[in-house]
């Protein structure tokens, strides 16, 4: 990041690299910006003198490629915490807006809550949120469709939508009743419903973050998780999960090649609120959970779950 603001990521440079993207029939047409889920993901970008002043300011942290086109990689070390402060969003928001138009970029995608944080504010256009979050659910649609061929699931196995009123849950539970799914929304104060309890349920959780360690007491065995939600599940709530046969596997994003490779359980995939606007979506599937708990899967179905990242 040092480095970036150094060469790449201060206003002349910025205006340079946008001459050289428009002389190229512009290669680079979107960039996306990232932030921080919790302190070890700045750490992973970032000198801590610098992460003060890099709250609500884009800098160039890597380059990625998806659905056959490149993108650019902005961070900013503000967290979620920040995003109350006034003026903050709006401020990031025309900041990303600015070095776009520097860089001859014609669209900016926002990871986690930003989009809608920013859209409740009325800094980001409804239309842009809703094709947002309509793309997310195509890539949750067709991760749920792989995991269940995966387990070897009936396609009647119910549907928990953790999150189902939101943004992204909205168009996902249309996408499940599209396909005569049974699907029951679990959000905000919502019990679980009693009436599938003991049966084999896949759970996909589409929620703010925390919904989910709340709705433990509540779980059962039988139960398949399948998390969307930005950051992926703490080691704390999978052991949680592990003792009661829970299984977890997480959508770490679609298909592609990020330089350097996002951190953590986002390793070796596209974040989904950053891929390209094609029809190329191959979600990214990691299993979190222990392997003695994989095994306990495959001994239970005929279709090992091997096929799915570790």
């Amino acid at each position: 990041m040092l480095l970036s603001i150094v060469f790449l990521s201060n206003p002349l440079s910025l205006i340079l690299l946008g001459l050289i993207n428009r002389l190229f029939f512009r290669p680079f047409r979107s960039f996306f910006v990232i932030y921080p889920a919790s302190q070890k993901y700045v750490d992973h970008y970032g000198f801590k003198f610098l992460q003060p002043h890099l709250k609500k300011t884009p800098v160039i942290c890597g380059v990625y490629f998806q659905g056959g086109t490149p993108g650019l990689i902005l961070g900013i070390t503000g967290t979620e915490s920040d995003f109350k402060k006034p003026e903050f969003l709006a401020d990031l928001k025309k900041k990303s807006d600015q070095i776009a138009r520097w860089l001859g970029i014609s669209s900016v995608k926002f990871s986690g809550i930003l989009p809608s944080a920013m859209h409740r504010i009325g800094v980001l256009e409804p239309l842009e949120l809703k094709r947002r979050s309509s793309r997310v659910g195509q890539v949750v649609f067709r991760a749920e469709e792989e995991l269940r061929q995966q387990l070897s699931l009936e396609p009647e196995t119910p549907v928990i939508l953790l999150g189902g009123h939101g943004s992204v849950g909205t168009p996902l539970k249309q996408l499940l009743l599209a396909e005569n799914r049974s699907v029951y929304t679990v959000d905000c104060d919502d019990p679980m419903p009693e009436n599938l309890r003991g049966e084999k349920v896949i759970l996909i959780d589409v929620a703010r973050k925390g919904a989910l360690e709340e709705r433990i007491p509540q779980m059962w065995e039988g139960i398949v998780i399948l998390n969307e939600t930005y950051p992926a599940p703490r080691r704390r709530t999978l052991q949680q999960l592990e003792q009661m046969g829970i299984p977890v596997f997480h959508i770490a994003g679609v298909k592609g090649f990020a330089l350097p490779r996002f951190p953590g359980a986002y390793s070796g995939g596209i974040p989904c609120c950053g891929m390209n606007d094609s029809d190329d979506h191959q979600p990214l599937i990691q299993y979190l959970s222990s392997e003695s708990l994989r095994k306990k899967l495959a001994q239970q179905t005929p279709t090992s779950t091997n096929n799915i990242a570790a």
